[in-house]
């Protein structure tokens, strides 16, 4: 009895252990504190390592766009390269206007900028002008017609991505050793749609000759006239896909195929010439019509101008072009002019032609560029001009 007592006690306490055993968890050397500390460390510095090779693969991926525009072939056009939004958006402003205001079918024209790479020119120009007058005055009885001396300066142009410097000199009044008494400034911009220019000429009492007033004909020197005028004017080329002003008179355009266009736009002019007829000779007085001796025709024109323009390519690397353009619109007389205030009619001409010749990078070109304006009234006819011939040499590279 004793003995299967003891036998149960036996096997209640191995029970007991048993159980006391499989509800302890299993310890390892790598529960230890000091081994679970180790294991987070390492976690922590892989998870930084890791972030910071982020950061820094952002920070280079963000700063690619200012190694590439620095590089050699840098194109605008290139759209691989990652902007910065405010950037980016003028990018690809400037690509949006850039198609659609310079786009040519290339059957027709082509940029050599684009083909060959050779985005500057350098020129040699000699430029020459010459101004003409005519009228009549006094209820249009007494004709008269003046012309002033050519001014003819030479001098280069260096011309390349929308920018352009040039620097002349005035020939014959440096060999004369006279001061130079013109003064001209001239702006424009052309696209393969739109064509805008701007200027600016004024004549300080530069001599003219006279060759005709009333009865008289011949020629003496008159150092009464005084000119000075500006103006601008902007057009729409309607064919600008196959048509390219550029190609005759910027040079920085290839035309390939004959082709020409409809043009039509705005002009703004403004005109004022003088002439003091006191500072006649003596035997030239008499054939005035009346005692009047200041003649002025000061006048500003607002208005709408149509025209055509074409190039002829007759040969391979020939190319002549003809553009007319006659205006007509509203002409605003000033108290001080002839006539006094009064509302007019305006009509007025602008024409050019050019010859160019390319050969491979070398190109030459004779340009022409006559601008008329042609005031009438009860009274007064007075047409005055300026004429323009351009002989220009240059590179491409």
């Amino acid at each position: 009895m004793i003995r299967r007592f003891l036998i149960l006690l036996l096997l209640a306490w191995w029970g007991y252990s048993t159980s006391l055993a499989d509800d302890m968890p299993l310890i390892t050397p790598l529960d230890s504190v000091e081994n679970i500390t180790t294991i987070d460390t390492i976690a922590t510095i892989a998870s930084i390592a890791s972030m910071d090779s982020i950061i820094l693969q952002d920070v280079d991926v963000k700063n690619v766009w200012k190694k590439r525009i620095f590089r050699h072939g840098w194109s605008i056009n290139d759209t691989s390269i990652v902007y910065p939004p405010v950037l980016d958006f003028g990018v690809k402003t400037y690509r949006w206007l850039n198609h659609a205001l310079n786009y040519y079918d290339t059957a027709y024209v082509v940029n050599p900028g684009k083909t060959s790479g050779k985005k500057w020119k350098v020129m040699l120009k000699n430029n020459n002008w010459i101004d003409f007058y005519s009228g009549h005055l006094s209820n249009w009885k007494t004709p008269v017609q003046l012309n002033s001396d050519v001014t003819s300066l030479f001098g280069f142009q260096i011309c390349g991505m929308g920018l352009s410097f040039t620097y002349m000199i005035n020939v014959r009044d440096l060999l004369a050793g006279n001061f130079i008494r013109n003064r001209r400034l001239q702006f424009s911009f052309t696209t393969s749609r739109i064509f805008v220019e701007a200027y600016y000429r004024k004549n300080d009492e530069s001599t003219v000759h006279i060759n005709r007033l009333g009865n008289w004909m011949g020629s003496k020197i008159f150092a009464g006239l005084k000119r000075e005028g500006y103006g601008f004017d902007a057009y729409y080329i309607f064919n600008h896909t196959h048509y390219s002003q550029a190609a005759a008179y910027c040079f920085s355009k290839y035309q390939k195929r004959s082709s020409g266009s409809l043009l039509s736009g705005i002009y703004l002019s403004h005109q004022d010439v003088v002439m003091d007829m006191s500072k006649l000779d003596e035997e030239l007085k008499p054939y005035l019509p009346n005692r009047d001796t200041d003649y002025r025709f000061r006048y500003r024109d607002f208005g709408v101008l149509i025209g055509y323009g074409y190039s002829w390519v007759f040969h391979h690397g020939w190319l002549y072009n003809i553009t007319c353009a006659p205006s007509i619109g509203y002409r605003h007389s000033f108290p001080n002019s002839i006539d006094g205030k009064r509302s007019l009619l305006s009509t007025n001409l602008t024409s050019k032609m050019a010859l160019v010749r390319t050969a491979g990078n070398f190109f030459y070109a004779f340009t022409f560029n006559h601008e008329g304006h042609w005031y009438t009234s009860q009274k007064h006819s007075f047409f005055n001009s300026y004429n323009n011939f351009d002989l220009t040499a240059g590179f491409r590279f």
